[in-house]
């Protein structure tokens, strides 16, 4: 039972509700005999039962709704009339599965109770005679007189039946069939006690009305008060609407397991069919995503699944030449990655020629000659997804119209999920679905344009990169008609998001902003805006861009014009009123054209000792230029002044449902803190939940020079850090302090 008690428990919670419905319709029944509906569906009821013992291996339990769904059949079909015995014999049969799903819910097992009796009772009452009496133990032999017993007449045994016979079966004739013994009462809660069971759509109202009160909570946080009263409500309000959305997001969330479990049998089929022989993996179908996207998938998965049977695996023959095993391997994997699931299928087959998937492409005018020929295999392999694209040779039962790949990516885009490709030729091809957990609602970050702001989803923000006048840092280069930006080495293509929206009128290569990198599929390119409305322009590691910098969001769709264009995927309200439209990112791609730019590998390990070297450069109040070292950074967030507390002589700043202790920058290398001019306050929390309060963060800079030992309090030393001499803190100076304080 072990292996099976998730599937077990499942079970049991179904039948219980079964029976409750069962003790229902059999009342129901006895006031109209006639409903043959309320028959047929009591039949269906015990036919489901019987068959879901049969998978589990409950063999008692499946005799006995195996002569009830008999007693059943013969009621539906007219030949059995509805009577006092036959419904207290289906009354004994609902009491007796009752029995046996509770011993199996505490045993682990049916219990010893022998349920042939009531059997024999259930086929007597179907035909219509009264029913065989029970089998009867016969007595042991009793042991051998050591005297001649007393002789016996004869004439009592020649003319009476014997007593002990006679009363079983006139108690059999009489009285319906025997009772169930009943379980111990069980301790605690047991599973069907404890499990509910409600309408998907109750659950759709549910997470509706969270959204609702997402918007609500958004609002109130954007109050200013200074009432302590209205900031400790308003924060409890906070928890608490996180805490319930959620509960809300994961009551709608199921495993995975609900759309993998059908693809062994489809695999099995399609390798019959292919003259091929795969073996199916399955790994991770224990993760949990939104039931509506659950659905979604299913259709998409099946064409990869296809595609990599017909396609991508070889014959046998055809891989024993190649040194492979004969059976190929067909791996189907699911994980949560970065808030958003991802779904991997990946054959060990023959790969995806690329040069075919080129000529194809140039031949049905999707790219020129010119452009292709620079093309990276990678951004070759997109083209699979353009609609009636194929390079089969023929057309069979399995595939090769050219329209899998294009639903796969039409229905994994329609539900906000991207799909990646890759391939090695001889080796095999893997696509990553990549899906959100839900629809309803996900962060973002909001960015402003002009006077316009939009909604970015979190998932595709990579990184933000302040527009620099300096030299040493980021700035926008190239032509006008296509401008790029050099980060880290390689350029990355540019957009101007005022421009191409008709914000503004045409701009320059401008040296004030921030570019927000995004990725779309295995594209990197950067949106140009003025600013993120939360402040936070400089956060520059994608490590460090967290809720600091990102609002909650519950996505609305749109309709008309807006949905015509291709350019946003839906709308959202925030805290102050206003409505803000969600961006699509590859509907801009697509609309911008622009230059095929491969994003920065995501799977990349950072060897320690370049973490080491990597430090977080921020501004204090005093005006000093300060460095921690990256490794030791947790999380990067703003607070308003007034979340401050100060709590005897210890600063503290609360942090869900804890305080966390401050540390101001300045006081630890000076003694003494400078007054802040500003409404927020920038907090670095370290290892330790220990958080340091700064003026600005500034930017995530390699050290450019060895560490430099100073004599000064609080300072660990001095670094060269984008060209300037930099003060990096003494964490443990740090610690120190918040202890003392303490």
């Amino acid at each position: 039972m072990s292996d099976n008690r998730e599937f077990i428990g499942e079970f049991l919670v179904e039948s219980s509700e079964n029976l409750d419905q069962l003790d229902r319709d059999l009342l129901a029944l006895e006031e109209h005999p006639d409903d043959s509906q309320r028959v047929a569906s009591i039949f269906r009821t015990v036919h489901t039962i019987k068959g879901n013992s049969g998978f589990f291996g409950f063999s008692k339990l499946g005799a006995l709704a195996h002569s009830g769904e008999h007693l059943l059949g013969k009621l539906r079909d007219g030949k059995l009339t509805l009577n006092d015995r036959v419904t207290g014999s289906l009354y004994s049969m609902v009491d007796a599965v009752r029995t046996i799903l509770r011993t199996i819910e505490e045993t682990g097992a049916e219990g010893e109770h022998d349920y042939r009796d009531l059997s024999r009772a259930l086929a007597a009452v179907a035909a219509d005679a009264e029913p065989p009496p029970p089998a009867i133990a016969t007595p042991p032999a009793a042991p051998a007189p050591t005297s001649p017993p007393e002789p016996v007449p004869t004439v009592a045994t020649a003319t009476e039946p014997p007593i002990i016979a006679a009363v079983p079966v006139a108690s059999a004739v009489t009285a319906p069939p025997p009772a169930p013994p009943e379980p111990p009462a069980p301790a605690g809660p047991t599973i069907i006690d404890s499990t509910v069971r409600v309408d998907v759509g109750l659950l759709a109202s549910i997470l509706d009305l969270v959204g609702e009160l997402v918007l609500a909570r958004n609002q109130l946080r954007s109050v200013d008060s200074e009432d302590p009263a209205v900031q400790a409500c308003t924060q409890r309000i906070n928890a608490v609407t996180n805490a319930l959305q959620e509960t809300a997001v994961r009551t709608r969330l199921q495993p995975v397991e609900h759309v993998f479990s059908r693809f062994p049998r489809t695999v099995r089929d399609l390798a019959i069919s292919c003259g091929k022989e795969v073996q199916l993996a399955i790994d991770g179908a224990d993760t949990e995503l939104d039931r509506s996207l659950i659905e979604s998938i299913r259709d998409p998965l099946t064409h990869l699944i296809r595609n990599a049977v017909d396609h991508g695996i070889e014959t046998p023959e055809a891989r024993v030449a190649a040194g492979k095993p004969r059976a190929g391997r067909l791996s189907l994997r699911a994980f949560n990655e970065s808030g958003r699931v991802t779904i991997e299928v990946s054959d060990d087959g023959g790969g995806i020629a690329f040069e075919k998937v080129r000529e194809k492409a140039i031949a049905r005018g999707l790219v020129s000659a010119a452009e292709a020929a620079t093309m990276p295999p990678d951004r070759v392999l997109q083209f699979i997804f353009e609609p009636g694209f194929s390079t089969a040779a023929a057309v069979t039962s399995v595939s090769g119209r050219g329209v899998g790949m294009d639903v796969v990516r039409t229905n994994i885009e329609a539900i906000g999920g991207t799909v990646d490709i890759h391939s090695v030729p001889g080796a095999g091809t893997t696509v990553r679905v990549h899906v959100p957990l839900t629809l309803a609602i996900m962060p973002a970050l909001v960015v402003r344009c002009g006077t316009e702001r939009f909604a970015i989803p979190q998932s595709a923000v990579g990184e933000l990169v302040p527009v620099s006048r300096d030299r040493h840092g980021p700035r926008i280069e190239g032509l006008p008609e296509a401008p790029v930006m050099r980060v880290r080495g390689r350029l990355v293509p540019i957009l101007f998001l005022d421009q191409f929206l008709g914000i503004r009128a045409t701009t320059a290569c401008r040296a004030e902003g921030t570019v927000v990198l995004v990725r779309v599929d295995d594209r990197e390119f950067g949106l140009v805006v003025d600013g993120m409305q939360s402040g936070a322009d400089h956060f520059r590691c994608r490590d460090l861009l967290d809720a600091a910098s990102l609002s909650t969001i519950v996505v609305k769709p749109i309709g008309g014009l807006l949905a015509g264009l291709g350019l946003y995927s839906g709308a959202t309200v925030l805290g102050d009123g206003g409505v803000v439209l969600i961006l699509d990112l590859r509907g801009l791609l697509r609309a911008a054209r622009l230059p095929p730019v491969d994003r920065e590998p995501e799977a990349v390990v950072v060897p320690a000792a370049e973490i080491a070297d990597r430090y977080l450069v921020c501004g204090t109040p005093a005006g000093r230029r300060v460095a921690v070292p990256l490794a030791a950074v947790v999380r990067l967030e703003k607070h308003a002044r007034n979340a401050i507390q100060v709590a005897g002589d210890r600063t503290v700043v609360r942090r869900g449902d804890a305080f966390t202790p401050l540390a101001d920058v300045d006081a630890i290398l000076t003694g003494c803190g400078v007054p802040a001019t500003t409404d927020t306050v920038s907090v670095v929390v370290l290892d330790g939940d220990v958080g340091l309060s700064v003026g600005t963060i500034l930017d995530v800079l390699a050290a450019e020079s060895p560490l430099q030992p100073a004599a000064a309090t609080g300072i660990a030393g001095i670094l060269s850090l984008g060209g300037m001499a930099t003060e990096v803190v003494d964490l443990n100076a740090a610690r120190q302090r918040v202890l003392l304080e303490a």
